[in-house]
């Protein structure tokens, strides 16, 4: 694929452009970051971030199309982030995967460095696995190598954590993406937190369940992702894009 259509080139790059800047708003996306979406019309394209483009003033230009094929752009223009062998490699593992996220989310990368897992604390923390995957490498993932084998540590989990690094959330939907990155962060400042006090009691079997079922409604994904958009709305982070 050479081209898209320009219908198609302004739906993605501001659906991203918004996620991106919806993220950074939250406070879980900083200086580096990137959020991937699929084309629907076309599952072998996706749409990412720049390279150079700052997260906190993205706009529709900043976002654009890579082959998952070949792993090269397409068309001419800003190159993709150094890090899109992450989404590359997770979009053609895995077929159910709409949207991808992957950021540094302070409290996250805290758990990480210190040697705790990740584990749901807290009902908005209810998508999350009893333990959440890690992949053992703080390094950059800038290599078809090193994308494939995070690939591999995420499996069919809805994340997995880049130990010393950041995250990898993966979702059927911008929304759910977006909503649950920051429910990954708010999850593990509470875990965090209560570290320094004692040691978390975690959700397990049937009442993870339980709030697996809620948080993965969909009435509740869209409640979530329109509060954080309201938000970011109402501090004028929208405008521009």
């Amino acid at each position: 694929m050479e081209t898209v259509s320009s219908a198609t080139k302004v739906h993605y790059q501001r659906l991203v452009a918004r996620a991106v800047r919806i993220i950074h708003y939250a406070g879980v996306m900083h200086a580096s970051g990137h959020v991937a979406v699929r084309d629907a019309e076309d599952p072998g394209v996706m749409w990412i971030n720049s390279r150079k483009a700052s997260r906190a003033t993205l706009t529709a230009a900043d976002i654009v199309p890579v082959d998952l094929r070949t792993g090269r752009r397409i068309g001419e223009g800003d190159e993709p982030p150094s890090e899109f062998h992450i989404h590359r490699a997770v979009f053609n593992r895995r077929s159910d995967v709409q949207a991808i996220c992957h950021t540094h989310p302070d409290n996250v990368v805290a758990l990480s460095i210190a040697g705790k897992t990740l584990q749901p604390v807290h009902p908005v923390g209810g998508f999350l696995p009893e333990s959440a995957p890690v992949f053992d490498d703080a390094n950059l993932i800038n290599t078809q190598e090193r994308g494939e084998a995070v690939a591999r540590a995420l499996g069919d989990a809805p994340l997995v954590v880049l130990r010393g690094h950041g995250i990898v959330l993966v979702g059927k939907s911008v929304e759910e993406v977006v909503a649950h990155t920051i429910s990954a962060e708010e999850n593990a400042r509470f875990q965090y937190r209560a570290t320094l006090i004692g040691e978390p009691k975690t959700l397990r079997g049937a009442e993870l369940e339980i709030a697996k079922r809620d948080i993965l409604d969909p009435k509740v994904i869209r409640k979530h992702y329109h509060y954080a958009e309201e938000k970011a709305r109402d501090a004028g982070a929208l405008e521009g894009i």
